[in-house]
């Protein structure tokens, strides 16, 4: 039991139901990202008819979502002492937005292959992007890093790349340069950013406890502390999603350069940037 009435959160006002997964300044934000943002939306003083009033309609599902994820938002900051960036609770509400509606497909109704199909950014986040890769290529070997930011529209905003030396090893190269980009985003002054890697080993780590031991631990720790400092996220990506950033690390991995920032885009480079801008399907091998 919770030792006083008052908001835990925002300490402003007791916690009701309503306040709790509504009108808590916390849970508010995300409703607002939603995109629920009416007055008639926030001035209902009736659980039940809230709940009834917007759990029909075309955006049953999303509100549906949005009510759970409000409410495991809160158990995460009251008893996980967890606070968690509104881009990776816009990224779980869509998860379970597909979820549910998967949930009411005709088993008996064959579907398009569109879980096969990958396109850069997938509509998750309307948020700056950051999409980052390693490379390791060539007789010796040359690894090499490169990154790109955009904005949620796919506009390039800057790229970079670099060669990494005396090193072959790709999980160096996809850390640097998750590494390099997050520097780079705290530098450009970036408040929001959703990065995305297509190594998933790369992701588990950052995501999950490592070992002190580990090889890279240092490494590993310093972008961890780049993320909880800022308001950035980390996802996991298919790699035909991720082309940008593979060109750039292997113009890294090509190049001597330690790193270096690209102002604009190369036209090799821009005719990938536009196949992402306008939502070009890339199937999943």
């Amino acid at each position: 039991m919770a030792p006083a009435a008052t908001c835990s959160r925002c300490g402003e006002n007791d916690e009701s139901f309503l306040h709790c997964v509504r009108d808590c300044k916390h849970s508010a934000a995300i409703w607002h990202k939603l995109g629920f943002v009416t007055a008639a939306f926030f001035s209902v003083s009736s659980v039940q008819d809230w709940i009834r009033n917007f759990s029909s309609g075309s955006r049953a599902i999303t509100f549906l979502a949005g009510l759970w994820w409000s409410w495991r938002h809160r158990n995460l900051m009251c008893l996980s002492n967890e606070t968690w960036p509104l881009t990776r609770i816009s990224f779980r509400i869509n998860d379970s937005i597909n979820a549910i509606r998967s949930a009411f497909v005709k088993s008996n109704v064959i579907q398009p292959d569109s879980a096969r199909m990958v396109k850069w950014n997938q509509g998750n986040h309307q948020c700056h992007i950051l999409n980052v890769d390693g490379s390791c290529l060539g007789t010796p070997i040359r690894a090499g890093f490169g990154g790109i930011f955009r904005n949620n529209v796919g506009g390039y905003l800057s790229g970079y790349s670099g060669f990494i030396s005396e090193s072959t090893d790709i999980l160096l190269a996809e850390l640097t340069a998750l590494h390099q980009g997050l520097i780079m985003a705290a530098e450009m002054g970036i408040e929001e950013l959703a990065c995305y890697s297509d190594s998933l080993l790369t992701i588990n780590l950052i995501t999950r406890t490592t070992s002190k031991y580990h090889t890279y631990a240092v490494l590993i720790q310093d972008i961890k502390d780049l993320l909880s400092a800022h308001n950035f996220s980390v996802y996991h990506c298919f790699r035909e999603g991720n082309q940008c950033a593979d060109y750039l690390a292997k113009l890294g991995a090509s190049s001597n350069e330690e790193c270096l920032v690209h102002a604009s885009a190369c036209q090799e480079l821009l005719v990938l940037i536009q196949m992402d801008a306008i939502g070009t399907l890339f199937p999943r091998l």
